[in-house]
């Protein structure tokens, strides 16, 4: 499918935030579009490759587990499980909103439709002093234990979806014991995140309302300028079109990504 262009303000909603309509503003929704994306940017949520949004996204990546935890927390939150039928209607709706994610398709007992769509773990080999059992067992060796002396690479194995416990405000995930009732030492994961975008937080579209106004007061999106003269008429811009207020209004949703 065509690479996702996230519109957080629809043609009919211009109004409602004070943007001129397409009739006395025919390039708009370029703005519209244009400010979307730079809030995806600014949020951490996309990558090298322009993959990734606030609306509904499938992630996939890899979590190295604290010794003796089997707690880790997700990336990108909160956590969303979108099913099929979700699917088909943004697909259909014509609109801007379907990023290509998943639908969620497992149940976790007593909670439902599980945000997670695949995972699976591996055993690291374990370092001098350290024990390689699940946290909750006070065992001796297990075969687990015996074999990572003669085994080959570490292979990740399957973790059944259905057993995890996870909490899709914080992203914060459980995962059960493995081979041999064993502690996996990393796992990866795939999941969905995002919200709605038929319904979008309005933090986000208030945002997006201020950047398009910027966009348009500043020579229709140049950035950079500090200052210009036509006719006598001088003027002088901020180096980012995300300001302060800006900034204020979408830092709940930032994410930071160290490598």
């Amino acid at each position: 499918m065509p690479s996702f262009q996230p519109r957080y303000i629809t043609e009919q909603e211009l109004a409602q935030f004070g943007l001129p309509d397409v009739d006395s503003q025919p390039n708009i929704m370029s703005f519209v579009d244009g400010a979307s994306s730079l809030i995806d940017a600014y949020c951490g949520r996309t990558d090298g490759d322009g993959n990734g949004s606030l609306v509904y996204t499938t992630y996939s990546h890899r979590v190295l587990l604290p010794e003796g935890r089997n707690i880790f927390r997700c990336m990108f939150r909160p956590m969303a499980a979108p099913d099929v039928t979700v699917k088909q209607s943004l697909a259909a709706s014509g609109q801007y909103y379907d990023t290509g994610f998943f639908p969620s398709t497992i149940y976790t007992k007593g909670l439902g439709l599980s945000p997670i769509i695949g995972a699976s773990g591996r055993y690291a080999y374990s370092r001098r002093g350290s024990q390689q059992v699940y946290p909750d067992l006070n065992y001796g060796a297990n075969v687990l234990q015996i074999a990572s002396f003669f085994g080959g690479p570490p292979q990740f194995t399957p973790i059944d979806v259905s057993m995890i416990d996870f909490d899709p405000k914080t992203a914060e995930c459980w995962v059960p014991a493995g081979l041999y009732l064993a502690q996996y030492t990393e796992v990866a994961i795939t999941y969905n995140a995002g919200y709605d975008p038929r319904d979008m937080p309005k933090n986000i579209k208030h945002a997006c309302a201020a950047l398009i106004r910027n966009f348009m007061s500043k020579g229709g999106g140049t950035t950079g300028m500090k200052s210009f003269s036509v006719w006598r008429v001088q003027g002088e811009f901020t180096e980012d079109l995300i300001d302060a207020t800006v900034a204020r209004w979408l830092q709940p949703y930032t994410t930071v990504i160290a490598y």
